[in-house]
């Protein structure tokens, strides 16, 4: 029997009602650390016989089949969308990270078996940023990751940025950079130099997962390491399933200190004593950045994470805990960079590199800074603008004032006078006696 905690249930409690009003595919939305494998473990267990429980990376399946045991069919999508026809369809299907349901392979099962299906995700988008109204008609939340820290059920963490490259002249495709162009910006040597030292300032004892750009660069990455005698383990889509499980046990167990991967260790993996997330893709992709950037946040007693940006990602998207309107139909709006005042919403402290929401002075070393530039220059804007709308108003009451003053116009001697007063010609005064009906 699956016991839930109080949240948990209620994400669950949403679920089961929203399936009773006559909703066949819906996404549930919970933060990363909330515990989404338990409520698909009471799911399963729950409905009984026929559920299939679907995701795209072995790492998955097996954590996921830890916890739900024999109660669902556990299969990856990819297996499942090639042996189409060979198992009985599924009353019901789980989705685990659900933000890539929209993947050929994913629509391929969802479509062949038409049943009810229940997607879980943190990050209820594509990649790309837009939404799932396309695959799912109902989506229900839980809890989010402010609550999640608030109660002691996420770790709190600490955000360092100290850009290190320029993102401005990346290409973009399918709502992220071109992972050639990646490529080229990361694997300077001069970069690696600077990560290094970035790392070893503020977590330099830490248990490290490191995001890269591509096979290359995360091999080079953990080579950058071990030449500085770190014990560092390069992992990637490539690597064979057995020599993957080891290194995945290997770093579980602390074999060695620093994980430096490509699109493994995104969505899903839970290695509580990870403490550290170092950031060294660029992405526009909110959906890519939480599922990174979040995983060194599960809660342990007494740990607070550090989450090292390297490529100036928070100033793209929202940071963790901050409030995000889902949507089914709306693509998600982007963080705004400017207050209504004209600072930065977030800033980096050129001192400590911590990143914090816009304060007179840094709140962790306290630090007093100068306006950016970009920020002058937006509060000129600003200023303009209101001098604009401040006109604008004014001129509005002018006329409203002239509008008024015609309107109490009865006679054509009336409309003389107020023609007197403005400089206005006789076709003025022939042209509002006629639409007045006054008589000339």
């Amino acid at each position: 029997m699956v016991i839930l905690r109080d949240y948990q249930q209620d994400l669950y409690d949403k679920i089961i009602a929203s399936a009773r009003k006559g909703s066949k595919r819906i996404l549930a939305v919970a933060p990363c650390g909330a515990g989404k494998s338990y409520i698909i473990a009471k799911l399963a267990s729950e409905t009984g016989h026929g559920v299939l429980i679907l995701t795209h990376r072995r790492e998955l399946l097996e954590q996921t089949g830890a916890l739900v045991g024999s109660s669902a069919r556990m299969a990856m999508v990819m297996t499942e969308a090639n042996h189409l026809g060979e198992y009985p369809t599924p009353r019901l299907i789980i989705a685990d990270e659900a933000h890539l349901s929209r993947a050929k392979s994913w629509i391929k099962v969802l479509e062949y078996y038409g049943s009810y299906t229940i997607g879980f995700t943190a990050t209820p988008i594509r990649l790309d940023g837009k939404p799932l109204g396309d695959v799912y008609d109902d989506i229900v939340e839980g809890v989010d990751a402010r609550w999640l820290i608030d109660h002691q059920r996420l770790a709190p963490y600490d955000y360092y940025s100290v850009p290190v490259v320029d993102t401005e002249n990346l290409r973009s495709r399918m709502g992220d950079f071109v992972i050639e162009d990646l490529e080229d910006l990361m694997t300077n040597r001069a970069i690696y130099s600077d990560v290094l030292r970035t790392w070893e300032d503020i977590a330099k004892n830490e248990k490290t997962i490191a995001y890269c750009v591509s096979v290359k660069h995360a091999k080079e990455t953990a080579e950058m390491f071990r030449a500085e005698g770190y014990s560092a383990v390069e992992l990637d889509g490539s690597t064979p399933p057995d020599e993957r499980k080891r290194i995945m046990d290997d770093f579980r167990n602390g074999k060695f200190q620093i994980l430096c991967n490509v699109g493994i260790i995104s969505e899903g993996v839970s290695i509580d004593d990870v403490t550290c997330c170092l950031l060294l893709r660029p992405t526009e992709s909110l959906a890519l950045f939480w599922q990174q950037g979040m995983r060194c946040m599960r809660y342990l007693p007494e740990k607070r994470a550090k989450i090292i940006d390297c490529v100036a990602n928070y100033t793209r998207n929202p940071l963790f805990d901050m409030p995000v309107e889902w949507s089914l139909n709306k693509k998600l709006t982007k963080r705004k960079l400017f207050t209504e005042n004209g600072d930065f919403t977030l800033r980096t402290c050129p001192e400590c590199y911590q990143v914090f929401q816009t304060a007179p002075v840094c709140p962790y070393c306290g630090h007093v800074y100068e306006p950016d530039p970009r920020e002058l220059k937006k509060r000129e804007e600003i200023r303009i603008e209101k001098i604009t709308a401040e006109e604008a108003e004014k001129a509005e009451k002018v006329r409203k004032q002239m509008r008024m003053e015609v309107g109490r116009c009865r006679s054509v001697e009336d409309l003389w006078k107020v023609a007197r007063e403005r400089g206005y010609s006789n076709g003025w005064v022939w042209h509002m006696a006629k639409a007045k009906g006054i008589r000339m």
